[in-house]
């Protein structure tokens, strides 16, 4: 079901929630996250040229794609055209982030027009052809393992295994005027026994970022410092380190067994933009910084 499109960065938007970053491509395919955290393995890696993939789309190809941010947020609205409709597609890791389980939202939100959207999720294990073992389904809710990881996909319970990949794939139609949510949790522990729900999901996350991000509002470029920051945010942990180089950790030469590109927080970074908050007010960005 993935149509490849070219790797222009500047066609892919970011999500954050402090623990870990995905990239969301133009045709609504995520091409990178590594789980649980930032210098762990990808699950989705194919802007590198690896594996792994989760895609949310239009069946009809004819479309015209563009987005925004929600402002002072990291919550990705991409927006299709089609021939006969108009589909957006939103995308955001939930907040508040855990620095064990990635959980990722995404909500198929329809106009005047119903929609028939396409679904296909195929992670892998790093860069290895190693994908989903004990799949199962239970009340409508697939689980499964990866590697290390426990997975659990709500929100696609008519999905079916495709080839030898074990892609989980579906067809969705969304009545117009009606959205359909999928929710993706990773992680390195057991997940809990009860089943996400989006709508208290997605309430928690924009009220994070309502609560985190400034309105900025005396400066010369509201709208922009405001993006700047809420990126800011979304690349700092709990812990309060702030990732200044989010790299692919691909080996630096062939054979070179271990000697991974970094993924760290610097000091340094951290403290020019810890300089720079500060000319505007004490917000907590600065107080991560000092710390």
């Amino acid at each position: 079901m993935w149509r490849p499109q070219p790797h222009v960065l500047r066609g892919y938007a970011l999500l954050a929630d402090g623990e870990r970053g995905a990239l969301v491509g133009q045709d609504g395919h995520v091409t990178w996250l590594c789980v649980p955290r930032w210098h762990h393995e990808p699950v989705f890696a194919t802007l590198v040229g690896g594996r792994g993939s989760y895609q949310v789309a239009p069946v009809d190809t004819w479309s015209v794609w563009s987005g925004s941010y929600e402002p002072g947020t990291l919550i990705w609205r991409g927006r299709w055209t089609t021939s006969d409709s108009a589909v957006e597609c939103w995308d955001a890791l939930a907040l508040p982030g855990d620095e064990h389980t990635a959980v990722l939202l995404r909500r198929i939100v329809t106009t005047d027009a119903p929609v028939r959207m396409a679904v296909a999720l195929t992670p892998r294990a790093g860069f290895t052809d190693r994908g989903m073992t004990d799949l199962g389904r239970r009340n409508g809710t697939w689980t499964a393992r990866l590697g290390s990881l426990y997975l659990r996909w709500t929100g696609a319970p008519d999905a079916v295994v495709h080839g030898a990949d074990d892609q989980l794939g579906l067809i969705v139609d969304v009545p117009a005027g009606q959205h359909h949510d999928l929710v993706l949790e990773m992680s390195d522990q057991p997940v809990g026994q009860d089943p996400p729900r989006p709508d208290l999901l997605w309430r928690a996350t924009r009220t994070r970022w309502q609560a985190r991000v400034p309105a900025f509002a005396d400066t010369l470029a509201p709208r922009d410092t405001r993006h700047a920051y809420a990126v800011l945010r979304g690349l700092t942990s709990a812990t309060g380190g702030m990732v200044a180089a989010a790299t692919t950790s691909l080996p630096e030469r062939q054979n070179g067994g271990g000697n991974y590109d970094y993924r760290y927080a610097w000091i340094r970074d951290q403290a020019w933009v810890g300089q720079a908050i500060a000319t505007h007010g004490p917000h907590s960005l600065v107080t991560d910084a000092v710390e």
